[in-house]
């Protein structure tokens, strides 16, 4: 399906790997241009080449930065319009992971987790409308784990600034409708990638049990029967980005194979 998006240009944050890179992918695909970045350079890079074989190398720019980063979020969009001459998508996927019980975190958690968790996406919205209201289109989404809607057993701080995001979003996307602009959230997982093959190697050994037998009682919960693809994340995040979603916004679409359903 041809989802129009040839010629638009955006920005995917965290596009070194896993979901953020195959939504950077799709983009390429579709035809348009994409700046990824990420603070792995080496991962960049290889996700750089895969990207330039699809289309070209003019049609991918490849920026290492820390998106927690004030300074490197206006560096990444600066460089955005210098190459592209324009922003119409930006996907934000920037998840903070720490494990702590609520009563015990310090200041110092607290602030780092909003800086990485809520202000990095906040941060990259506020400097991308500007050029997006210009041209009066754009479409922000926000890729966010399934705690937001569930959350874990150590997972108050990254629940809580996903939490706080699905809120600003709704509020953002009010403000921006009347530019033709959406916000929206993506809510996925359990989605296959080394992230998660990892989360659950460590929840193994904790547990003393197998990894095998972790994921299958992850696999369990899903109506599905089994885990999602970064493929399947990025093809949703494509379809928002087109103007066949232009009257979605303000939302969260979940892609979970069915599995918060099946808990709640």
């Amino acid at each position: 399906m041809d989802l129009g998006l040839k010629d638009r240009v955006a920005i995917v944050g965290g596009s070194s790997r896993g979901i953020g890179r195959s939504i950077a992918l799709a983009f390429a695909h579709e035809g348009a241009s994409v700046t990824i970045s990420a603070r792995t350079e080496a991962d960049l890079r290889r996700t750089e080449i895969e990207m330039a074989r699809i289309g070209s190398q003019h049609h991918v720019l490849a920026i290492p930065a820390d998106l927690s980063s004030a300074r490197d979020i206006r560096r990444v969009v600066r460089d955005t319009l210098n190459r592209f001459g324009q922003i119409g998508i930006l996907v934000t996927h920037v998840w903070y992971e720490p494990s702590a019980r609520p009563s015990e975190l310090h200041d110092d958690t607290i602030m780092a987790a909003l800086e990485q968790g809520f202000l990095s996406a906040v941060r990259l919205a506020r400097e991308a409308i500007p050029y997006m209201k210009q041209q009066r289109w754009g479409r922000i989404i926000n890729l966010l784990p399934t705690d937001v809607k569930h959350p874990a057993n150590g997972s108050a701080l990254s629940a809580s600034c996903q939490a706080a995001l699905t809120t600003y979003s709704k509020m953002l996307a009010n403000e921006l409708a009347p530019f033709n602009i959406t916000v929206n959230n993506v809510v996925a997982g359990p989605i296959q990638t080394d992230f998660l093959s990892a989360s659950m190697e460590t929840r193994a050994q904790e547990q003393r049990r197998t990894t095998e037998e972790v994921v299958l009682d992850a696999v369990g919960e899903i109506p599905m029967g089994r885990l999602g693809l970064p493929e399947e994340v990025a093809d949703l995040v494509a379809f928002l980005a087109s103007d066949r979603a232009g009257f979605i916004t303000g939302t969260n679409v979940v892609i979970d194979g069915g599995r918060l359903q099946n808990i709640n």
